[in-house]
C-alpha cells in the first residue's frame, strides 16, 4: 500500500488539466485577438485625430502650402516609427534620430494646425484687444500642440502594435496612409461644412 502523501488525486470527472503547452497556444491566441482588437480601435483614433486636423487646416483654404506641411508631418510620423518597441530594435544613434524625426514631424504638424486655428481666431479684428489677442494666440497655439502631441503618441502606439505582426515596411506604409487619409477625409468635412 503506497502512503497518502504518494497517492496521486485524480481530477474532477468534470475538469481535466491542460498541458503546458496548451495553455501558452491559449494565451497567445488570447493575447493576439485582444491586440487585433486594441489595434483596430487605436487605428480609428489614429485616423480620427488627423482627420480633426484636416478639418481644422480646412480655415485656411487660401494658403495650400499648409496641406503640404501637414502631409510631410504625416510621411514623417509614419516613416521613423518612434515607439518604444520599435526603438528598441536599434542602436542608440539610430534610435535618437529616430525620436528626433518624431519631433520634427509632431512639431511640424504642430506649426500647420498653430497657424490655421489662429487665422481662425481672428474673425472680429475691431473688438480685438492686446489682451484677448495675447490669450487666443496662446490658447490656439497650445491646442495645436496638444492635438499634435495626441497625433505623434497615437501614431507611435500604433506603430508598434502593427510591428508585432508585420515588417517595418508594411506598418510604415499602413500609418502613413491612415494619416493621409485621416488628413483629407477631415479637409473634405471641413470644405463641406
Amino acid at each position: 500500500m503506497t502512503p497518502p502523501s504518494q497517492r496521486r488525486r485524480r481530477p474532477a470527472s468534470g475538469s481535466q488539466s491542460r498541458s503546458p503547452r496548451a495553455a501558452r497556444a491559449h494565451d497567445r491566441a488570447t493575447v493576439r485577438l485582444s491586440d487585433r482588437r486594441s489595434s483596430g480601435g487605436l487605428w480609428l483614433l489614429c485616423g480620427l485625430l488627423y482627420a480633426i486636423a484636416g478639418a481644422i487646416l480646412t480655415a485656411l483654404p487660401t494658403l495650400p502650402w499648409l496641406w503640404l506641411v501637414a502631409a510631410a508631418a504625416a510621411v514623417v510620423q509614419g516613416l521613423v516609427l518612434a515607439g518604444p518597441q520599435a526603438l528598441q530594435r536599434f542602436q542608440w544613434l539610430t534610435a535618437n534620430l529616430m525620436v528626433l524625426g518624431s519631433i520634427v514631424g509632431g512639431t511640424t504638424l504642430a506649426v500647420a494646425l498653430s497657424v490655421a486655428l489662429n487665422y481662425l481666431g481672428t474673425d472680429n479684428l475691431d473688438d480685438l484687444t492686446i489682451a484677448s489677442a495675447f490669450t487666443e494666440v496662446v490658447g490656439y497655439s497650445l491646442l495645436a500642440a496638444g492635438l499634435a502631441a495626441l497625433c505623434s503618441l497615437t501614431t507611435a502606439a500604433l506603430g508598434d502594435r502593427l510591428l508585432r505582426r508585420y515588417p517595418s515596411r508594411t506598418t510604415s506604409l499602413t500609418l502613413i496612409s491612415t494619416c493621409l487619409l485621416g488628413l483629407f477625409i477631415g479637409g473634405g468635412i471641413g470644405l463641406l461644412i
